[in-house]
């Protein structure tokens, strides 16, 4: 074994970037070619540039202050997976994984479990402009099940999509999910009320992982 490889372990990067386990600090599992991990707060901060496109914004609907303007947004989705600081302010209602992206080294999306309007477990996503069209979308909602149900030990778990969001709906049904009646509207976190398709996934047996848990799920 060359020094190399074993000196990139050592450093903190080399550690997060290898981690493939659960532990007290965060989630992490691999799904196709992504690593799906606890985000550090700079990984974090390229996740959430890479929803503010107003592509994504059509459908993900933030409040003006969530959503990052350019130039910040290129500057932060050059953030190198494996740096940065510990996250320090997680959301108390939502566990958050960062889809990265391997083989190119970028960070390619992020895929949470989190409460939904009738505090029932939610799963949901998105991934950066140069991700969509080329079908992750069926892995990144697929590693939202894994979460759910390998980690979490949730039985149910349930995602919406606006009516009309064709992409968000297949890439759902790929993932596994199958489409189920639900309330006809939600609204998005800046107030627009959309008509919604709802989707859903059930297995007997979930598990949970040495990762934090969602407590605060009923």
């Amino acid at each position: 074994m060359s020094a190399q490889p074993l000196l990139s372990r050592l450093t903190r990067r080399g550690r997060l970037m290898a981690k493939r386990s659960c532990d007290r600090r965060g989630h992490a599992f691999t799904l196709g070619r992504f690593l799906f991990r606890t985000p550090t707060a700079w990984e974090y901060a390229a996740a959430v540039a890479g929803g503010s496109d107003p592509a994504a914004q059509r459908w993900l609907g933030w409040l003006p202050g969530s959503v990052v303007a350019e130039p910040m947004r290129a500057e932060a989705m050059r953030v190198v997976p494996g740096t940065g600081p510990e996250w320090p302010a997680p959301d108390p209602h939502s566990v958050d994984v960062v889809a990265i992206d391997l083989a190119a080294g970028r960070c390619a999306g992020l895929v949470s479990v989190h409460a939904g309007e009738d505090g029932g477990p939610e799963t949901g996503g998105y991934l950066a402009p140069g991700y969509r069209g080329r079908g992750f979308g069926r892995e990144l909602f697929a590693a939202g099940l894994v979460l759910a149900h390998g980690h979490l030990g949730l039985t149910r778990v349930r995602a919406g999509a606006e009516v009309g969001n064709v992409a968000s709906g297949r890439s759902l049904t790929a993932a596994g999910l199958r489409q189920v009646p639900g309330p006809p509207r939600y609204t998005l976190p800046d107030g627009r009320v959309c008509q919604a398709w709802w989707f859903q996934h059930d297995v007997p047996w979930p598990d949970r992982c040495d990762g934090p848990q969602a407590s605060w799920l009923g």
